[in-house]
């Protein structure tokens, strides 16, 4: 009888830290899983590591060389034989209860075809860091809107409905993004959600793919915000692309009037389309133009700026988000008379 859950794990000399995170799948609530690894050609001791657990629930399968991590993951994706196919990474580690209450959701939710959950944290020892909690939006509509702007899943929290990757064709060339690119196909066509629990312990050191690939993944994700802006009827013009992968980026570079310029785009492609919910969507472009008038020290201009008639609305305004931006136009003032 096939397992309800395939737990995936790739490895790729993965030898430091694969076995907790194997021990972690396999001292799970939820029993009713195989475990598939799929080995990408290591070099190390990652193969003999795996062998040495005596547990049937356990699948390793080989590449025939090192492949790469879109490759592999569609690998397991052919070989996976449970209703749901959960992430995780060979160096993170999976909380105790995670399968079981992704499980639980995903039964009570079967209109939903992925979940995921918040992450806590550790370096390469294991230890907690200070800023240690990965906190991850909840809600269907909420995480279908802020994908428009930034990656709203830790990727080994992730469980995808098994049928809906297929319908899919899993995973496209856009490593080291091809999660995030996954995430947001799927958002098109189904319900999402995050639970509002801590499921792994993200294990954050030198050998993340994220770190190892950091200066080509940019041109991924550029073409990623293309296809975002393209699908809302947007021509992906430069300063709009650029505004729009700085956010993602947390670097709101752009000049104020290109992201001016690119959430009045989006609020009327959006009203032209119903795409996302009107009133929630305004409001989130409206605390990003916040966000990015107070980061940039817009000075004394903040308070004119952030009212804003394509984006402001008294509805959409917080008397703190007003207080900081009166303090912010009183400190250009102030310099202008020195």
């Amino acid at each position: 009888m096939a397992p309800k859950i395939t737990v995936f794990m790739a490895a790729y000399n993965a030898a430091n830290y694969i076995n907790e995170s194997i021990k972690s799948i396999l001292s799970q609530t939820f029993t009713d899983f195989e475990l598939l690894i799929v080995n990408d050609g290591s070099t190390d001791e990652t193969v003999q590591l795996v062998l040495e657990f005596n547990d049937s629930r356990i699948r390793l399968v080989h590449n025939d060389k090192n492949r790469g991590l879109v490759y592999t993951r569609n690998v397991a994706l052919k070989e996976a034989r449970g209703e749901y196919l959960a992430i995780l990474d060979s160096d993170d580690i999976a909380l105790p209860n995670r399968l079981e209450l992704q499980y639980r959701f995903l039964q009570e939710n079967p209109g939903y075809a992925l979940c995921g959950g918040h992450g806590k944290v550790i370096d390469k020892d294991g230890k907690l860091l200070d800023d240690n909690r990965l906190i991850v939006p909840t809600g269907n509509e909420h995480i279908k809107m802020t994908l428009l702007f930034i990656n709203t899943y830790v990727n080994s929290t992730v469980m995808y409905k098994t049928t809906v990757l297929k319908e899919l064709h899993g995973y496209k060339d856009f490593a080291p993004a091809e999660d995030y690119e996954l995430f947001i196909r799927i958002a098109e066509k189904y319900p999402v959600d995050n639970l509002d629990e801590v499921l792994v312990k993200y294990r954050d050191h030198e050998s993340n793919t994220s770190v190892l690939h950091a200066d080509t993944s940019w041109t991924k994700l550029y073409e990623i915000k293309k296809i975002q802006l393209t699908n809302l009827q947007i021509q992906p013009e430069k300063r709009l692309t650029d505004a729009l992968y700085s956010i993602l980026m947390w670097s709101y570079n752009s000049d104020l009037s290109d992201y001016l310029y690119l959430f009045t785009k989006l609020k009327y492609a959006n009203r032209a389309l119903n795409k996302y919910p009107i009133i929630p969507f305004e409001k989130m472009l409206f605390n990003y133009w916040f966000k990015i008038i107070y980061t940039k020290k817009a000075k004394m201009n903040a308070l004119p700026l952030l009212l804003n008639k394509h984006l402001f609305s008294w509805s959409f305004v917080t008397s703190r988000q007003l207080r900081k931006a009166f303090k912010l136009s009183i400190k250009g003032i102030g310099r202008l008379s020195k």
